[in-house]
This record gives structure tokens, C-alpha cells and sequence, in this order.
């Protein structure tokens, strides 16, 4: 699965990455965002926009979301 990690990334500079990323990725493809509820706002909101669903990847996992065309 591809993957896009955003440790490191300041979050004025997410939606862009995750936008650059979705248009030549096909889902399901996985965006880590560490714990930062704020960046994983952000992330949600652009994922909408595609008309994509996210989940986090475990519970033992939050800081990391898949991203798919239908939910489970």
C-alpha cells in the first residue's frame, strides 16, 4: 500500500501534500499523521473533497489512516 508520511510537516503545508499525493495515488492508500488531531482535521477534509472515505488504521494505530473509495 503507498503511503504518505507526514511527520515533519508543518500544517499549513498538509492539504497540498495530501492533494499532490491522492491525484496520482488510487486508493486504499495509507497517510500517517502522527497524533496531531489538528493535521488529521485537515487530512479528513481534503479526503471528503475526493469523495473518499478514512479510518484510522487500528486502535493500536491512530496516528495513521487509510484512505478507500467505499467504508468497510
Amino acid at each position: 500500500m503507498k503511503t504518505l508520511d507526514l511527520h515533519n510537516t508543518k500544517h499549513n503545508d498538509v492539504e497540498l501534500k495530501v492533494i499532490d499525493f491522492l491525484n496520482w495515488q488510487d486508493p486504499p492508500v495509507r497517510i500517517i499523521t502522527g497524533k496531531s488531531e489538528r493535521m488529521q482535521f485537515i487530512v479528513e477534509g481534503v479526503v471528503k473533497k475526493y469523495g473518499y472515505v478514512c479510518y484510522h488504521e487500528s486502535t493500536l494505530n491512530p496516528g495513521a489512516l487509510i484512505v478507500s473509495e467505499k467504508e468497510w
